[in-house]
């Protein structure tokens, strides 16, 4: 069997510039940034007793 003469490629251990997936979170990212998704964050966290809790906690006027 012959061996391939093919040139190496020598990379960094990390270069996200190099990552494309990198690069799609990075732009990803600029596209939310800065929104606010309530409907989304209820759903993903306003469980019945999480609600409850914060229902529960005292208003600011009331703890002094």
């Amino acid at each position: 069997m012959q061996a391939v003469d093919a040139p190496q490629v020598v990379q960094p251990a990390y270069a996200p510039e190099l990552n494309p997936v990198e690069r799609f979170f990075r732009e990803l990212r600029r596209a939310v940034e800065g929104r606010v998704y309530p409907d989304r964050v209820r759903q993903l966290c306003g469980w019945t007793w999480i609600r409850e809790a914060l229902t529960a906690l005292p208003i600011a006027d009331e703890v002094f």
